[in-house]
């Protein structure tokens, strides 16, 4: 029987409902659970449970065994009478047994309460309650036979705080909020825990860290920045409970801190998010618990029951693929677990399923326990490459580009293509820092250097960074000057940064000069314009009216009408098209086009 306590230093982290949780996930792996509720002044270990029992259904408990000893220094022959069955056992799942504090709605619990002497138990001398409590959990062990037990242990520093995270346990689950006065006495606790003489055959207690009541970003826009404050919050949690103090006792090792988000809907109910049938609703929270989970339970504890439960799914599999793949969905429903989600994602890859389909498989096995297996990370990159191949449908949603960065870390040669890839996605996805970084890396180390640098310069112009564009073009101006679309850009670059001297110098080559042209008749205007060549500026903005006349083309005098307008000259282009059948049309656009130019230059927000 393995022990696990859930502490906390002060109340409302979510401690109570954690431990509900890990317990229903426990069980439908096939254990057998026991769990106390030690927090004997606020008890609320079985209202986590209503679907199960009722709290007039609990009739005794801990404190009434406990009140027992101290009086007549007696443990009882059998739990039953303190204990219930939440959940029976079954051929599917393990049982779940509840030792509840007591009939916490009778007088008679907080009168009892009320008279146990503690101070007898712990501080005289001979005092049994020590021997009593370790008795206690070798009956429990003797009686229900769990593979767990755990406990829900009372807050703050006291008799019964001490007894589950010291004593007790083999590990403690420790659930801290983000304020100051929860982390200082949580730093004590812990050290307390480290100071603490276990019993011969007892191994050091593991803590895990769970950080409790973090807001999840509420949209997609606060998505990244609320991450970044996020793990700010957790490095410099992770550095306060490392800092040595030296009335505190030696310095922590803290290496890793889990996150359960808040949950609105959660807070206001206080429910479990798994149940006997499966997952009752994909959340955030649900995934922190996972990976909660997924730390303070050994994994020889559940894989055994996966792969039987994925063996018999599979065997039929050339049969009928379509029921094969519909249990194993619902399998990955009712054990989300990286091994059942793994095989669901073979098994769309063999089927070949939708990219969606696949995809949203990809990312919750990430989410949850992100991806360890290099064929699973191969995998996600194979289906990344060919990301410009095939036709991206609306709903598909976007690669995991963290996926594709664990990939690199992992795989550090050839990775000039797929960074190559990874880059143009960050920029793609709207992320042009990043992008930035990996173009400028990749620069460094290949050598066909064009492609990176166009796509740098793109994103210097489109960040107005024009310094650093100067800088790329002065040190590598033997590679931009040799090729024609990079001179170009070079052009527009010397243009925006107010270089109109060195831009004129360039185009008197009539090649670059005609190119420009062809390429952004815009910039060639404009160019021209600030050279204040008019005469060139006037015939060639004449040809552009000409040649989109002469072709009836609606979207080429539209283009051509923005230059005229950018140059204010707005009605001399109205005269140029008065006798065309859709002027009317075009200059309507152009009337929408101004309003909207006006609006973001005066609110650009």
């Amino acid at each position: 029987m393995e022990t696990i306590t859930f502490y906390s230093y002060k109340g409302g982290v979510g401690r109570t409902l954690a431990l509900a949780n890990v317990a229903i996930y426990l069980s439908r792996f096939g254990k057998d659970v026991c769990i106390m509720d030690f927090d004997l002044e606020a008890p609320g270990l079985h209202y986590k449970f209503p679907k199960f029992l009722k709290t007039t259904d609990i009739k005794a408990g801990l404190v009434d065994c406990i009140y027992k000893f101290s009086h007549d220094k007696t443990i009882p022959e059998s739990l039953n009478k303190f204990s219930l069955e939440v959940i029976p056992r079954s051929k599917s799942q393990g049982k779940i047994q509840l030792i509840p504090a007591g009939n916490v709605i009778s007088s008679h619990y907080w009168k009892r309460l009320a008279l146990i002497d503690w101070h007898s138990l712990f501080y005289e001398e001979h005092s049994e309650g020590v021997p009593f409590f370790i008795e206690l959990k070798e009956r429990i062990e003797k009686e229900f036979k769990p593979d767990f037990l755990l406990i829900d242990s009372r807050t703050g520093v006291t008799e019964m705080g001490g007894l589950c995270t010291s004593l007790l346990p083999d590990k403690v689950v420790f659930l801290i909020t983000n304020n100051r006065e929860n982390i200082e006495g949580a730093r004590q606790i812990l050290r307390g825990i480290g100071k603490v003489e276990r019993l011969p055959g007892q191994k050091p207690i593991e803590v895990t860290f769970a950080l409790t009541r973090i807001p999840f970003p509420s949209d997609d826009d606060e998505n990244e920045s609320e991450k970044e404050r996020e793990k700010e919050i957790v490095k410099n949690m992770q550095d306060f409970l490392n800092e040595p103090v030296g009335d505190l006792g030696g310095q922590l090792d803290v290496r890793d801190i889990c996150v359960l988000h808040s949950n609105r809907d959660l807070e206001l109910s206080e429910s479990v998010r798994m149940d006997q049938e499966g997952v009752t609703e994909e959340t955030p929270l649900l995934h922190d618990y996972l990976k909660l989970f997924s730390k303070i339970i050994p994994e020889e504890i559940i894989t055994p029951k996966i792969d039987a439960l994925l063996d018999g799914i599979t065997a039929n599999i050339l049969n009928d693929p379509d029921k094969t793949q519909k249990e194993l969905e619902d399998l990955v429903r009712v054990y989300p677990h990286h091994r059942t989600l793994e095989k669901l994602i073979n098994f769309y890859i063999l089927r070949n399923e939708g990219r969606e389909k696949i995809l949203n498989a990809f990312h919750k096995l990430w989410k949850i326990f992100e991806i360890e297996d290099p064929d699973m990370l191969s995998k996600y990159v194979s289906l990344f490459m060919k990301r410009d191949v095939y036709p991206r449908s609306i709903e598909e949603p976007n690669f995991e580009l963290e996926i594709i960065k664990k990939y690199l870390e992992l795989n550090p040669k050839n990775r000039d293509k797929i960074e190559m890839k990874l880059a143009d996605a960050y920029e793609e996805y709207g992320d042009a820092k990043t992008a930035l970084k990996h173009y400028l890396q990749l620069l460094e180390r290949i050598k066909e250097k064009n492609k990176v640098i166009n796509k740098i310069l793109n994103i210097y112009l489109c960040e107005e960074l024009y310094e650093d564009a100067l800088k790329l073009i002065t040190k590598y101006h033997d590679i931009i000057d040799s090729n024609a679309s990079l001179i170009l850009k070079k052009v527009e670059i010397l243009f925006k940064a107010g270089n109109i001297l060195e831009v004129g110098k360039i185009l008197e080559n009539e090649t670059i000069k005609s190119n420009l042209f062809d390429e952004d008749p815009r910039l060639y205007i404009g160019v021209m314009n600030k050279l204040r060549k008019s005469d060139e500026v006037d015939k060639k903005l004449n040809e552009m009216v000409a040649n989109a006349l002469k072709k009836d083309s609606l979207e080429t005098l539209y283009r051509v009408g923005t230059i005229f307008y950018s140059l204010n000259r707005a009605d001399e282009f109205k005269n140029k098209i008065s006798g065309y059948h859709k002027a009317d049309e075009i200059l309507y656009k152009l009337k929408l086009n101004t309003e909207y130019r006006e609006r973001r230059l005066f609110n650009p927000f």
